[in-house]
């Protein structure tokens, strides 16, 4: 009898932990719950969004997938906008230390510096007694002590930008409001600025004034029926007479 009770308690046990394990498996027909496997690789971001570019290495069945990111890089001196009262953030008349500070911080050390000569130098006739001239390339910076927005101290008071010395202008960035720069045709220039006034000047040649207050002198000679020539030159605030050049 014991044995038989034995026997009916062992199928009875079986059955159970068998049916507890079917459940666990998936098993019991229609009404069953069932979980979706997880995927192998998790990403945030879905394949659909991003626009892989298929390489081949080596062999022609070889292949590799690879996300290319896309990156614009501006040029430090693009913060150097070129207008009638001011250089970028820098307007005439701050101390030149401060003027020159912000300058070197976007462009490095100057190529050259003349320190402060006489007026009547190689940059032309400039207001007050002394002139100084800071060049990064193309770009000319002019400090003095003596102009319409300050009086008896060093101060920035002018820039010019060009002509160009080499194939390219260097530093590469600056230009006006408008986006008009060294080589812009005078097209150009009337297209960004429509209420820029051209003129032909006896002593610079043709040029035009821009809406801002910055200047231009260009290749070729000007008339509002027949623009024609590209920007040689840009500059804004003191303009020393009959310039020779600069450093």
């Amino acid at each position: 009898m014991a044995g038989a009770t034995d026997r009916l308690f062992r199928r009875i046990v079986a059955f159970v932990v068998g049916s507890v394990l079917l459940a666990a498996c998936g098993g019991g027909g229609e009404g069953s719950d069932t979980l979706a496997p997880l995927p192998t690789n998790l990403s945030t971001t879905t394949a659909s969004s991003l626009a892989p570019l298929v390489t081949t290495t080596g062999v022609p069945d070889s292949t590799t997938t690879s996300v290319v990111e896309t990156t614009t890089t501006v040029p430090p001196a693009a913060k150097l906008v070129l207008r009638g009262d001011s250089l970028g953030d820098v307007r005439f008349g701050v101390d030149a230390d401060g003027a020159l500070a912000y300058v070197e911080s976007l462009l490095g050390p100057p190529d050259q510096d003349s320190g402060y000569v006489d007026s009547v130098s190689e940059f032309g006739v400039c207001p007050g007694e002394q002139v100084r001239g800071v060049q990064w390339g193309d770009l000319l910076l002019l400090f003095g002590d003596e102009s319409e927005v300050a009086s008896g101290r060093m101060h920035f008071y002018g820039w010019r930008f060009g002509p160009i010395r080499a194939s390219m202008p260097e530093p590469t960035g600056p230009a006006t409001e408008g986006g008009i720069t060294l080589g812009a045709t005078v097209s150009e220039v009337l297209a960004a600025h429509p209420g820029a006034e051209v003129f032909t000047d006896d002593v610079f040649g043709a040029g035009f004034d821009i809406d801002s207050g910055a200047r231009g002198l260009v290749s070729g000679s000007l008339s509002k029926d027949a623009p024609s020539g590209v920007t040689l030159t840009l500059f804004g605030g003191v303009t020393c007479g009959e310039w020779v050049g600069g450093i």
